[in-house]
């Protein structure tokens, strides 16, 4: 039983370490925001990759609906914390 809870927490840990470049439900499908490097997936993290995204298209972009800890875009719509749009952007 405890090999089996502490399993569970481990998938969730690295799950959660992860996930730090958001796509939202309402924004155009090549667009994401990465915020905060190495850190928890929080929601003040959500709440601010859905102001950069809302700011950068010029619409509400939603919710988050995905999430990774990369971007790779060929037109520059990988945007990170301050609103710059980048080809990648690594390690969040």
């Amino acid at each position: 039983m405890n090999k089996l809870l502490l399993l569970a927490l481990t998938l969730v840990t690295a799950s959660v370490a992860e996930a730090k470049c958001y796509h939202l439900d309402k924004a155009p499908s090549d667009v994401y925001v990465c915020v905060g490097k190495n850190g928890s997936d929080s929601f003040d993290d959500r709440k601010a990759a859905k102001a950069i995204c809302d700011k950068a298209t010029g619409k509400d972009c939603g919710n988050v609906s995905s999430s990774s800890s990369s971007c790779h875009s060929n037109i520059d719509k990988c945007y990170d914390e301050s609103g710059k749009a980048s080809r990648e952007l690594n390690g969040y």
